[in-house]
């Protein structure tokens, strides 16, 4: 009988003992598990503050070890035509002086750059007229006298300058060129008659330097003669070649 009731005792003491502990064990871990993550918190805000405070650092340290780019710049150097804007030029060729053969031509220019495009060109240019087939035909005296077979001619041009452009001699070696057109009027002395002579030239430049020039140029001195015994109108063609010079 005693001993039914201490199990009876036993078995209420643990009953009503159990739940209390159950209790305090859950309220410490609950305690425990608070304090944890307030530790844990406050271990992220620290980290979080080191590692601004490390970045700030390493952006100074950049910012004063940055290193400025050393750019080895190549100067190119253009052959172009100089600021100047006169030219002085020296040609010579040949001119077919219509009815009267092919002579040696020889001329010099004086000229004005107005502007990129544009110039105004002064032009001497002289010759001697051969033989007429006739003469060298027919045994005649000669049609002209020798004063009156020298040719000579000056007027002024205005020049347009159409195409610019390079030329290249090799993979390494350009030079600046430059295709105009001229018209213009003048007077021709010839046969002892002074005559209005209009004046079509094209012409092609080659820029050696900046201030020298390689010239080309093809011309047509149109003007009327009687040397022939009636009126007519003749093309007098001219192929010269030559230098300019600017300054």
């Amino acid at each position: 009988m005693e001993i039914r009731f201490q199990r009876i005792f036993l078995r209420a003491l643990i009953v009503g003992v159990m739940p209390m502990l159950s209790g305090k064990v859950f309220a410490f871990d609950t305690f425990s598990a608070v304090k944890t993550v307030h530790l844990n918190e406050t271990n992220a805000f620290s980290a979080i503050a080191s590692l601004e405070q490390a970045g700030g650092a390493t952006f100074g340290a950049n910012a004063e070890d940055t290193v400025t780019a050393d750019i080895e710049r190549r100067e190119v150097l253009d052959d172009i035509l100089d600021s100047e804007n006169f030219e002085f030029g020296v040609q010579f060729g040949l001119i077919s002086i219509e009815d009267f053969e092919s002579n040696l031509w020889v001329s010099g220019h004086f000229a004005y750059h107005i502007n990129e495009y544009f110039y105004a060109k002064a032009l001497y240019g002289y010759s001697e007229a051969g033989e007429t087939s006739f003469e060298q035909l027919a045994n005649v005296p000669p049609l002209l006298t020798d004063e009156q077979r020298k040719l000579s001619y000056y007027g002024l041009n205005i020049g347009y300058n159409l195409l610019p452009g390079e030329v290249f001699l090799s993979k390494d070696l350009a030079f600046n060129s430059m295709f105009s057109i001229e018209v213009g009027g003048g007077s021709t002395e010839f046969a002892g008659n002074d005559q209005f002579t209009v004046n079509l030239t094209a012409n092609y430049r080659v820029f050696l330097t900046d201030w020298l020039t390689w010239d080309i140029g093809m011309s047509d001195y149109v003007f009327d003669t009687t040397i022939t015994g009636k009126s007519k109108t003749t093309h007098n063609l001219n192929f010269t070649t030559g230098v300019a010079f600017y300054f």
